[in-house]
């Protein structure tokens, strides 16, 4: 029960900490670089991949332990785009997930503190952890569905001379939460099964 009570805690430490450290402080940056001039609050930035075309110039740097310029490429530029109605409109239909994520949060670390006393294999587990599993991944597919529009917005205003940018990669870890689904279902199952057992006692 230890075990299982330390594990539990530490996926929702590693859980916060990958939010805040993979989209947080970039969205974060974000907003605050764009509320730093009032000029640009009509626009939103982006991060976007590039690839160098084999015709362009290899750019330099100056490297201070060598004392020379080298040869350099860039892979990744942040710049302004207008984005289109539609992501508008799918940033604005994000707000009620981020919510209901938060509500699914709550709903882990109650789980957590039933663990903590002992009960383990209950219905109201298997709900909490639905609320929790299912608000993330709905939440993920909207903030997905808003980075894939933005980047075919950016492709089609930026014209970057000697670079393309380069096809849409997915942002979140889909497998990761795909697993954890598979997880909450098998375990949904295994309290169905018990249930059961205890009926035929």
């Amino acid at each position: 029960m230890k075990k299982i009570r330390i594990l539990a805690l530490l996926v929702i430490v590693v859980f916060i900490a990958e939010v805040i450290m993979s989209s947080g402080t970039a969205d974060f940056r974000r907003g605050w670089n764009s509320a730093g001039n009032s000029r640009e609050l009509n626009f939103s930035t982006v991060d976007i991949s590039i690839k160098a075309e084999k015709t362009v110039a290899v750019d330099s740097l100056f490297n201070s332990a060598i004392q020379q310029n080298v040869p350099c490429r860039m892979a990744s530029m942040e710049t302004e785009i207008q984005p289109s109605f539609v992501n508008k409109l799918i940033f604005a239909l994000a707000i009620p997930f981020v919510f209901f994520a938060l509500y699914g949060f709550y709903c882990m670390v109650r789980v957590v503190i039933s663990v903590s006393r002992g009960k383990v294999f209950t219905r109201e587990n298997v709900n909490r952890m639905r609320l929790f599993v299912y608000s993330i991944i709905l939440l993920g597919i909207c903030m997905e569905t808003y980075e894939y529009l933005l980047h075919r917005d950016a492709v089609s205003q930026i014209q970057f001379s000697g670079y393309e940018l380069t096809s849409y990669g997915l942002t979140f870890s889909w497998f990761s939460f795909l697993i954890l689904a598979l997880f909450t279902e098998i375990f949904a199952v295994g309290v169905k099964m018990k249930e059961e057992q205890d009926l035929t006692i």
